[in-house]
C-alpha cells in the first residue's frame, strides 16, 4: 500500500471515530454536567406563590405647588421697608414689603374732612326742613281760619239780601255785607298762596338733605378707599409658604404689574396627567398613582387622582386628569417626575426577570420537578415550560398562562440549562 492510500484511509477512520463520538455525544444528552451521566448543575430554586399583581401604567411630567402666588403690589408707590430675604418661611399676614404712607394719610384726612362738611350740611338742610315744616303748619291754620270766615260772610250776605229784597234792611247793609265777602274771599286766596309756598319749601328742605347725605355717602366712600390705598401699603403674604426669588430693595418704586416675589406651599404638589382616550372606561377619581424618580425608578412618593376633566384633547385624544400628593419634604415644585397609574389589583403569579429565557419571541421558564432515574433513585430535573407573560412590575413579570402556585423554578444558571438536565438546588 502506498502513502496516498495509507494517507485516505487513515482519514476515513479519524471522521468516522469523529461521528461516532458525537453520536455518542448526543446520546449522553450534550456537554458535561448534563442528562446523560454528567454532574447536577447547582441552581436556585423559586417556589412560587400567589402574589398581588398591579395592571398599570407609567406616564412623566412635572409637579406643581398646589398653592403657589404670585405677589404684586395693589397700589404703587415708593418701597420703604424690606421685611424678607430668599428662602424664607411665612405664615399668612407676614408682611413683605411696606410703602410709603405720606400722600395716602394726606388722602383718608381730607377724605374725612369732606365727610365732616358733607354732615353739616345734613344737619342745615334738617334744620330748615323743620322750619319750612312749621311755616306749612302755621299757612294752613290761617287757611283754614280764612275758608270758615269765607263761608261766614257768605251766609251773611245771603241773609242781608233776602233782608233787603224784604226791605227790612237798607241797600247799605248789603253794600257792608258785599265787602266782607270780598275780603274773606281775598284772605282765603292769600293764605292758600302761603300754604304753597311753605309746601314748596317743605320739599325744597327735603331735598337739600337727600342731596346732603349722598354727599356723605360718597365722602365716605373716598374715606373707604383712601383706608383701603392706606392698607395696601404693606404687602402681606397670603397664604404659608417660602419666598422665592427676591430682588426688591428699599427706594425702588412699584406699580400695580410690578412682581415682587412668589410664595411657594410645597405641602402638597400636583401632577397634570395626559391619560390616553382608550383608558377612559377606567378613570376614576380615587386611583392610586406613585411618584417614580425618573433616574432611580425609586419610589419618590404616593397620592390619588381627584380630578378627571369631563372633555377629551380631540387633537392629543387624552383626558386631562390630576393627581395629588402629601410632601413627605423630598418633592419640589416644577420637579420633573415619573408617574404609576395602578389601575387595578388581583392575585397572581410573579416571576423574576433572571429566571425567562427567550427563543424566537416565546419566553420559557426551567420548571424544576423530582424524576426517577434508572437507579431508582430520584433526582431533580428540569422541564423547559413556555409560559405567557404581562407586563413588569418592578423586577418581576405578571405571569398570564403557563404556571401556578407552587410551581418551583430555576432562577439562577438559566443560559446552561436544557430541558430534562438534571439540577442541584441551593440552600
Amino acid at each position: 500500500m502506498n502513502s496516498a492510500i495509507a494517507r485516505k484511509l487513515l482519514g476515513s477512520v479519524l471522521v468516522v471515530s469523529l461521528l461516532a463520538s458525537c453520536s455518542r455525544g448526543d446520546q449522553a444528552g450534550g456537554p458535561p454536567g448534563m442528562e446523560g451521566g454528567g454532574p447536577a448543575l447547582p441552581v436556585k430554586v423559586l417556589n412560587l406563590q400567589s402574589n398581588s399583581v398591579e395592571e398599570r401604567s407609567e406616564f412623566v411630567g412635572t409637579l406643581e405647588a398646589a398653592e403657589k402666588v404670585a405677589l404684586q403690589s395693589q397700589i404703587q408707590g415708593r418701597v420703604e421697608r424690606v421685611f424678607v430675604a430668599n428662602g424664607d418661611q411665612v405664615n399668612a399676614g407676614t408682611p413683605i414689603v411696606s410703602l410709603s404712607v405720606d400722600q395716602t394719610q394726606a388722602n383718608v384726612s381730607t377724605a374725612q374732612a369732606g365727610v365732616s362738611s358733607a354732615q353739616a350740611r345734613v344737619s342745615s338742610a334738617q334744620g330748615a326742613l323743620g322750619t319750612a315744616q312749621a311755616q306749612l303748619q302755621a299757612a294752613e291754620a290761617t287757611r283754614t281760619k280764612a275758608a270758615a270766615e269765607l263761608q261766614l260772610q257768605q251766609t251773611q250776605y245771603e241773609r242781608t239780601q233776602s233782608l233787603v229784597g224784604q226791605g227790612a234792611q237798607s241797600q247799605q247793609q248789603l253794600d257792608i255785607a258785599q265787602r266782607n265777602l270780598d275780603t274773606a274771599r281775598a284772605d282765603l286766596t292769600a293764605a292758600d298762596k302761603q300754604v304753597n309756598a311753605a309746601r314748596a319749601s317743605v320739599t325744597q328742605a327735603q331735598a337739600s338733605i337727600a342731596e346732603a347725605q349722598a354727599a356723605v355717602k360718597e365722602a365716605q366712600s373716598r374715606v373707604t378707599a383712601a383706608n383701603v390705598d392706606l392698607g395696601f401699603k404693606q404687602v402681606t403674604s397670603p397664604i404659608n409658604g417660602v419666598v422665592g426669588d427676591f430682588t426688591i430693595k428699599a427706594g425702588d418704586y412699584l406699580t400695580p404689574q410690578t412682581n415682587i416675589t412668589t410664595i411657594t406651599s410645597n405641602k402638597q404638589l400636583d401632577m397634570r396627567i395626559a391619560v390616553p382616550s382608550n383608558y377612559s372606561d377606567r378613570l376614576r377619581t380615587g386611583l392610586p398613582v406613585q411618584l417614580l424618580d425618573p433616574n432611580t425608578k425609586k419610589a419618590i412618593g404616593s397620592g390619588s387622582i381627584y380630578f378627571i376633566s369631563p372633555q377629551i384633547d380631540a387633537g392629543a385624544q387624552s383626558i386631562l386628569t390630576k393627581a395629588r400628593f402629601p410632601n413627605s419634604g423630598n418633592l419640589r415644585d416644577g420637579q420633573y417626575v415619573q408617574a404609576v397609574i395602578t389601575w387595578n389589583r388581583s392575585p397572581g403569579i410573579l416571576v423574576p426577570t433572571t429566571a425567562i429565557s427567550r427563543i424566537g419571541g416565546q419566553a420559557f421558564v426551567f420548571v424544576v420537578e423530582e424524576k426517577k432515574a434508572d437507579s431508582g433513585e430520584t433526582q431533580q430535573v428540569v422541564s423547559q415550560r413556555p409560559i405567557k407573560l404581562g407586563s413588569l412590575q418592578n423586577n418581576n413579570y405578571i405571569v398570564l398562562e403557563g404556571l401556578k402556585a407552587g410551581d418551583r423554578i430555576a432562577t439562577t444558571n438559566v443560559l446552561k440549562l436544557r430541558d430534562g438536565a438534571p439540577v442541584q438546588p441551593e440552600t
